[in-house]
């Protein structure tokens, strides 16, 4: 039995025991117990009736921790990652008072209510990170076709696999000159991302040239990894960047044969005449151009995004059912990705003639009954927001191009609201954003009560001497 002195908060009405609170292992007795519980210390979930799994937990507190995240002792430790001075376990400090970015300097993880410290070099770590320290050496790393072997120093370097800087610890190859993060160790070599319809591969080296990512909009140095596309030549993407959690699906797809998925949504019955659409295999649709059609005064409405048709080119049924699509619409593919979900989405014609074909669009949260895009994860999308991959641009609404680089909320500049998925512009000394509701905007509408066309304007062209 030993007392959790590396947490001694108790709330005043738990029997106390000369001040000490004991522990108990908690297989021995897991009748009491219902599931999920959460370590005290990495927050992970816990098992009670898991065995195999080692944790504690505390009689008087119902608090719980797994084995490797509680010290042994409150003694200080020696740990070779900081082998300059000896390290002290702080308690119930939320973090150290010389070290405002509360981090794990292993881990890079956020430092909770106990670690370790040396004060002198400000350096902290986790509990668990202590116990668990890298291997010495790499035998048969991913990123390396030779051993690697952990620096133990505190120097800062660039990893070569990611381009970034590292503080602590590097995987070094000597003869090569070459120096890795333990996390890029093992970086997947080909992988699928939302931000592109084709498989991106890693690459050490780019070779000389300019580029930028295509995520964050950042400069990719050409000297350091990253991933690139071999159908695309210009698609370039951080390593970084190519792996978060909300833009690759987790899966290493080298060595997987790439499946071939026909994503055409028709048959061409005619080149640049007639095609039949999968959403209306019934009848033969034909290309109308901009003047040859006499409805185009906006009465008719896209079957797939569900604008009106005005003076754009588009596919028309002659068979007197009235189904017509944009001309962009009818070339949306039957599979593609979107930065919504790490899974792919599949366009469905919704065809179903009840009150289920309406849905909500789960990036504009707008309510439509045209076309939609779902994915395997149920996250739907509307044809407008779907065309909506990362970029976009309306030097009308703003004179640099928008991005969507990462997933936060932002305040929109044309609605005047905070969203949850913004469009961000590309550069750095300005800050406008867009929402998707507001860069989906049909660009002019017909009202009955007006005589002519009313045109979307932005800034001090919306402004006119009646506004209020």
């Amino acid at each position: 039995m030993d007392t959790h002195f590396w947490s001694p908060g108790h709330s005043d009405d738990v029997p106390q025991d000369d001040e000490k609170w004991f522990l108990t292992l908690l297989v021995e007795d897991t009748s009491n117990f219902s599931s999920p519980y959460h370590c005290g210390d990495c927050l992970e979930n816990i098992d009670p009736f898991d065995v195999d799994e080692c944790s504690r937990d505390c009689d008087s507190c119902s608090k719980m921790w797994h084995l490797d995240c509680i010290p042994d002792s409150p003694d200080d430790i020696n740990h070779p990652f900081h082998s300059y001075h000896p390290l002290e376990l702080l308690i119930d400090v939320p973090q150290p008072p010389d070290q405002p970015k509360g981090r794990c300097d292993a881990c890079q993880q956020e430092l909770n209510s106990y670690f370790y410290h040396c004060s002198l070099c400000d350096f902290s770590m986790h509990v668990r990170c202590s116990k668990n320290p890298p291997p010495p050496i790499v035998e048969t790393p991913k990123c390396h076709e030779h051993t690697l072997t952990c620096m133990v120093r505190n120097d800062t370097f660039t990893c070569n696999a990611c381009g970034t800087h590292g503080e602590l610890c590097p995987y070094v190859c000597a003869p090569c000159g070459v120096m890795f993060h333990q996390e890029c160790i093992d970086l997947p070599h080909v992988i699928n991302i939302n931000r592109h319809d084709h498989r991106v591969s890693h690459a050490y080296s780019l070779g000389f040239g300019n580029r930028k990512c295509m995520i964050c909009l950042k400069v990719v140095d050409w000297r350091y990894g990253a991933y690139s596309c071999s159908t695309c030549p210009d698609y370039v993407v951080h390593s970084k960047c190519a792996t978060r959690l909300d833009v690759w699906d987790g899966e290493e797809l080298e060595g997987v044969p790439e499946e071939y998925f026909d994503v055409s949504p028709f048959e061409v019955i005619e080149e640049g005449v007639s095609i039949k659409h999968f959403s209306h295999e019934e009848h033969i649709l034909y290309r109308i151009e901009d003047d040859e059609d006499d409805i185009l005064d906006g009465s008719m409405r896209c079957e797939a995004c569900v604008h009106p048709i005005f003076s754009e080119t588009h596919y028309k049924c002659m068979d007197g059912c009235e189904f017509i699509l944009h001309e962009a619409c009818a070339n949306l593919p039957l599979r593609k990705r979107h930065w919504l979900s790490t899974t792919p989405f599949y366009l469905n014609a919704n065809n179903d003639e009840t009150n289920e074909s309406m849905f909500r669009c789960g990036a504009c949260q707008t309510i439509s009954n045209g076309f939609r895009y779902e994915s395997d994860e149920g996250v739907t999308l509307d044809m407008r927001c779907a065309f909506v991959i990362s970029a976009y641009c309306d030097y009308e609404c703003h004179p640099h191009t928008l991005f969507l680089t990462i997933m936060d909320k932002g305040f929109c500049g044309g609605c005047k609201l905070t969203k949850k998925h913004v469009l961000r512009c590309t550069e750095s000394e300005c800050d406008f954003s867009l929402c998707l509701v507001c860069a989906t905007l049909p660009k002019k509408i017909e009202r009955k009560a007006y005589e002519h066309f009313l045109f979307l304007c932005h800034g001090e062209k919306a402004s006119g001497p009646n506004d209020t």
